[in-house]
């Protein structure tokens, strides 16, 4: 019998955001106390041509911060990043010079606003220099953690975390998520005609689509209670990523994945869905994702527990939704009280869900947060209040001396193996170390790419609808996995990819930028936009090879193996994974990369 490992309780302490609502967690809070929303009509040619609902950050009071902290050398987004871990700091008392504490930032676009002709490819545009200059700004030891999982972003970031401390790599880690407004985003939702014509309705018969928003936020995970605050904190207790395999911008038909990733994050935590207080969902307002949450919630007995969503206060924050909606949900959780719904006024779903335009005081003790995103990604975590001593409202089998896992991570990498290496490279495609196609040296990437994949006898009319990137990751992917008889068919649950680049979507994002520019924010291309998140073309992946496990994008400035590899062999444990894709993937102007395994469990 595999020896058992203790997990350490992880907190959920300081923390900071800022949003339309205010500078700080307080001032958002005594804001959405008072049923204030952030979402306002915006009428600037900087972000769209006509007249759109949105949640915008106030420059005037950013501009005051600028020089008293001496921002000046940072773009927006890293200013504001900046002011919130500050505050998250400021409160925890934590040596962020130690090695023991960590540093991930979650965002989809960063510094995407920045993107223009002649301003293409510097280092500036990339996530993983946005988080060295902040993580240089504080003194941070540790190297920084990049997550770019569309808008399960912030979600991601706190399940790597948790994953990370529960297996000894970190002590701390601070959690920081952020996205702000720009005309790219903004024309991209546009495209798809998601934007509503007011302050979004979730939920509602009458709601029209989701409102934009911006924020940044902040909060520290910690195992050493002397850096907890609170008198009964909340503690992080599950999580879990899924994909639906069905369709790389629409959500779920049945909800079936996000039900599974709710019923890992409940097993986890070691509790029911009975057990469960209230459900912060993600609540976009869009008409199909609202409809697929209510059908997962359904399948996990959870439509009668008292459900919100946050976006009327701050809109859709995309990468720090994650993170400042965790927040709120501390918040709630500490103050016995879920917030209402603004604009609710009749039931529009499937499955009717409890509901409330007003909040709602009551007892609070566990939470179910969740999201969903482009690429067919879902994420589930639970939030739990520590009882007071002597007091254990636990149901299940988790002890506040921490959780049971039946194998570490080191195990679990004694006994998966990579079965199988594909890299393509301007040189050709590799497998197992053996040339099997050559390239052409005067061949350009479509060039060669089709050649590519006419050697392999595929018949797959949407791979010529792929952009660049998810191409080189569809058929690294194809080579791959040809050493496992019938990988399509072995159950989706027990697959999972995990995978890192430099360059995020960037190659995309230029073509989305000369498009925009070309036409109009009005005419922009929806066919285009879509593939601007690099987790899209796991998207792509899992929906040919039927994989409905984990699925996580890092950004790197350099492929660190050895990390994903270990990550890989965490989550495979944690997940039950059979098999697990893991690996890089970069393209950027004819220039490409990818360096797939394929581990076996």
């Amino acid at each position: 019998m595999e020896r058992e490992m203790e997990h350490p309780v992880i907190y959920l302490t300081a923390d900071a955001m800022i949003s339309s609502l205010g500078f700080s967690t307080g001032e958002c809070r005594e804001r959405m106390f008072q049923y204030q929303s952030g979402v306002q009509p915006i009428r600037d040619s900087q972000f769209y041509s006509e007249l759109f609902y949105g949640a915008k950050i106030d420059d005037n009071r950013l501009q005051l911060l600028v020089p008293e902290h001496n921002l000046h050398d940072f773009s927006r987004f890293e200013q504001l990043l900046i002011l919130s871990i500050r505050q998250t700091l400021g409160q925890s008392g934590v040596d962020i010079g130690q090695n023991n504490c960590g540093f991930i930032l979650a965002s989809t676009k960063g510094n995407i606003g920045r993107l223009s002709v002649g301003n293409e490819t510097g280092d500036g545009l990339l996530l993983s220099h946005s988080a060295e200059k902040i993580a240089a700004y504080f003194g941070f030891s540790a190297k920084p953690i990049v997550l770019c999982n569309a808008c399960i972003s912030g979600i991601s970031a706190m399940i790597v975390a948790k994953r990370l401390i529960e297996n000894g790599m970190f002590t701390h880690m601070v959690v920081a998520g952020g996205d702000e407004l720009s005309d790219f985003i903004v024309s991209g939702f546009h495209a798809f005609k998601s934007v509503s014509t007011g302050i979004c309705k979730p939920y509602d018969a009458g709601r029209d689509g989701l409102s934009l928003g911006e924020a940044i936020g902040s909060v520290l995970l910690t195992t050493d209670k002397k850096h907890v605050a609170e008198k009964q904190p909340a503690m992080l207790l599950g999580g879990a990523i899924t994909n639906d395999a069905n369709h790389i911008s629409g959500p779920s038909r049945t909800g079936e994945e996000l039900h599974m990733a709710i019923e890992q994050a409940l097993r986890q935590s070691g509790i029911s869905a009975n057990d469960i207080s209230f459900v912060n969902a993600h609540g976009t307002a869009t008409i199909y994702n609202d409809e697929m949450e209510s059908k997962a919630l359904y399948l996990s007995g959870l439509s009668g527990k008292p459900l919100q969503s946050l976006k009327p206060y701050f809109g859709h924050t995309l990468g720090a939704a994650g993170v400042i909606e965790t927040i709120i949900c501390k918040q709630q959780l500490e103050n016995d009280i879920v917030f209402g719904v603004p604009g609710l006024e009749t039931m529009g779903v499937p499955h009717p869900l409890n509901i409330d335009a007003l909040h709602r005081p009551m007892n609070l003790t566990y939470c179910l947060k969740t999201a969903s995103g482009f690429g067919g990604c879902n994420a589930a975590i639970v939030i739990g209040k520590e009882p007071v001593p002597g007091n254990n409202p636990l149901s299940g089998s988790v002890s506040l001396q921490g959780k049971q896992l039946e194998e570490t991570s080191s195990q679990i990498l004694k006994r998966a193996k990579i079965v199988s290496k594909c890299n393509i490279s301007a040189l050709g495609v590799e497998l197992n170390d053996e040339r099997v196609l050559a390239n052409e040296p005067t061949d350009d990437f479509p060039t060669f790419i089709r050649k590519a994949y006419a050697s392999l006898n595929l018949s797959y009319r949407k791979f010529f609808r792929m952009d660049d990137l998810s191409k080189l990751g569809f058929l690294t992917t194809a080579w791959l996995t040809r050493s496992v008889d019938g990988f399509s068919g072995l159950p989706p649950e027990s697959k999972g990819i995990i995978m890192a680049n430099r360059s995020s979507s960037l190659d995309t994002d230029i073509h989305y930028r000369q498009n925009l520019d070309a036409v109009g924010d009005r005419e922009a291309s929806p066919a285009i936009f879509v593939y601007t998140l690099p987790n899209v073309m796991l998207g792509e992946i899992c929906i040919y090879w039927k994989m409905k496990g984990e699925n996580t994008f890092f950004i790197q400035r350099e492929f660190d193996k050895d990390f994903l590899i270990q990550y890989a062999g965490m989550v495979m444990s944690e997940q039950d994974l059979n098999y697990c894709i893991v690996g890089w993937c970069d393209l950027l102007d004819n220039n490409f990369l990818s360096e797939f395994y394929l581990m076996e469990r």
